[in-house]
């Protein structure tokens, strides 16, 4: 499968990293609120969050659009650790549509203010600030490749809006879902 892999527009791409600020993400995507996150550490139970990052390939040459800073492209690096999902019925025309919308928000910002937002709903189990809390047009990672998939495919990724997903809420829909399948899968298991 991994050696086979030819990117297409609107492939999922979630990222690993070891790194410091990655691995705080993963932490707080353990559990949706702390007392939830020392329920399932007292009974062994957390999540294994393997994934903080995501982005979108944006053609067939292995390029990647994602949210830094700013949206931005990169080149698709194949040994990091990752896993690229592919909606199976995506047609030529929403395809494009995809690129469209994504290549247009290049330059658009990232939002701390939702980051604030979704640590007040950890703190104080109140989805609503994860829901609510935003700066107009910035998005974090997750949050700008919902926006692109809901505004062409009015895919939510089993939420009520997008500003409440996170990675790991993505990874867990597209691994169940039976509209998408693994493509390329490079995980440290």
């Amino acid at each position: 499968m991994n050696s086979e892999y030819k990117s297409q527009i609107g492939d999922i791409v979630l990222i690993d990293s070891d790194k410091t600020g990655a691995r705080i993400v993963k932490f707080f995507m353990t559990a949706p609120t702390w007392y939830q996150h020392l329920w399932r550490a007292i009974f062994r139970s957390n999540v294994k969050v393997r994934y903080y990052h995501v982005a979108m390939m944006l053609n067939d040459s292995n390029t990647l659009i994602e949210q830094q800073y700013k949206v931005e492209q990169r080149q698709w690096n194949p040994n990091s650790t990752q896993i690229i999902f592919r909606k199976k019925k995506l047609y030529e025309t929403e395809k494009l549509q995809l690129y469209g919308v994504a290549l247009n928000d290049t330059g658009k910002k990232w939002d701390v203010v939702n980051c604030i937002g979704k640590f007040l709903t950890w703190l104080t189990g109140i989805p609503f600030f994860a829901m609510f809390v935003q700066w107009p047009g910035h998005e974090i990672c997750v949050c700008r490749v919902a926006a692109w998939y809901e505004i062409v495919l009015e895919e939510k990724f089993g939420c009520l809006t997008r500003s409440e997903i996170t990675t790991q809420r993505m990874f867990e829909y597209l691994i169940t879902s039976n509209q998408y399948n693994v493509v390329y899968d490079r995980r440290n298991v």
